[in-house]
């Protein structure tokens, strides 16, 4: 932008081509102020994609940690009906299971809480600390764009007077100087020359006309340019506002979206964990009712051992099949409610668990008579 204080005078006003490059640089900064602000809207738009992007890894962790909730509601529920002697080692095994999945599902529940949180905590700061480097730019920009036209106007206007002055001035030396020709010629030659006296009047008449009428121009010129740096100032001021209020607008525009996703991020974070700690609640139900059912199964067992042993040789089947069968009906009835429990507490161990009960047969079919192991068999499919 130009440095000079005021236009250079030529007749009748200012220098237009002067004139017209003042009107261009505000026009030319007007345009610069507009693109910075498309920057900074590509900014924003850059900062929206990163917040995308941000949301598509939470919701692969959501898939995945739902993934690995249906793989492990997949597995088979195991069989307590045949457990024998090595139901205390099942129970430290499955009490160890269940302690390493609480560990690993609160963990997993910290870290994701944890880095929700800190994630929110990220984009809410860029989005705030953008929104002030906006607003400061857009405020700083405006107030040097008002400053500026302020200072055009005001030299305009300093211009237009110190013009006005030097035209009045000017005219009115140039009456002193022609009434005193006048006075002179009037005592030199009053007595024969009155015809040269009125000539000389005349033009001296014509000649202050015309001098009027040039500072009167000059005066219209001078309001006029006024006139017209005002409304150039209004207009600059104008769109100065307009582009800050914009600009304002799109940073409380853009913390507002920034905090509404960091609350959806903290309510779907919150919700996981709450899931987390009732599966976790669920899981120690589960194993309470696994012990309740495995102490009534151990409980059967040895009361059918102390049986067989006591009862006289040739009776051996009929007692024992009473016994199997009473006590295959009663965990049917235990294991139907807790279906889901078993499955969710003892799968991993689910083939470790068959081949348990499968030793617990054969040390229980060495030690009873031939009789008691088809009896307890015919119970077990039952």
């Amino acid at each position: 932008m130009s440095d000079s204080s005021s236009f250079r005078s030529v007749l009748r006003g200012y220098d237009p081509a002067q004139v017209d490059q003042w009107r261009a640089e505000h026009a030319s900064a007007l345009d610069q102020a507009r693109q910075e602000a498309a920057e900074r809207t590509v900014e924003v738009s850059e900062l929206r994609a990163a917040l995308a992007r941000v949301q598509e890894e939470q919701a692969g962790t959501a898939k995945t940690l739902a993934d690995l909730q249906e793989q492990h509601s997949k597995a088979a529920a195991p069989t307590y009906a045949n457990l024998g002697e090595r139901i205390g080692t099942i129970l430290g095994l499955a009490d160890e299971e269940a302690a390493e999945i609480r560990s690993s599902a609160k963990a997993d529940a910290d870290t994701l809480k944890g880095t929700t949180t800190l994630e929110a905590d990220r984009v809410r700061a860029e989005a705030d600390r953008y929104a002030e480097d906006v607003r400061t730019k857009a405020e700083a920009q405006a107030t040097q764009v008002v400053e500026k036209a302020r200072q055009q106007a005001d030299a305009i206007l300093d211009d237009a007077d110190r013009e006005a002055s030097a035209r009045r001035e000017e005219a009115e030396a140039f009456y002193e100087h022609q009434r005193a020709r006048a006075a002179s010629a009037a005592a030199d030659f009053e007595a024969t020359l009155g015809q040269r006296r009125d000539k000389a009047a005349a033009e001296f008449s014509a000649q202050m006309a015309a001098h009027e009428t040039a500072l009167t121009q000059a005066q219209e010129r001078a309001q006029s340019l006024a006139a017209e740096s005002e409304r150039a100032h209004a207009d600059s001021l104008a769109e100065s506002q307009r582009a800050l209020d914009a600009a304002k607008a799109e940073a409380e525009h853009l913390v507002s979206a920034a905090r509404e996703q960091a609350e959806r991020i903290r309510r779907d974070s919150e919700r996981e964990l709450s899931a987390a700690t009732a599966r976790r609640d669920s899981i120690t139900a589960q194993l309470s009712n696994v012990r309740q059912m495995l102490a009534t199964l151990g409980g059967g067992a040895i009361a059918e051992a102390f049986g067989d042993h006591e009862a006289p040789a040739a009776q051996p089947a009929d007692a024992t099949d009473e016994v199997d069968e009473s006590a295959a009906a009663e965990p049917t009835e235990h294991v139907e409610p807790s279906e889901h429990a078993e499955a969710d507490a003892a799968e991993p161990h689910a083939e470790h668990d068959e081949h348990d009960a499968d030793d617990a047969d054969d040390a229980d079919g060495a030690a009873q008579p031939a009789g008691a192991k088809r009896g307890q068999r015919a119970g077990t499919r039952a």
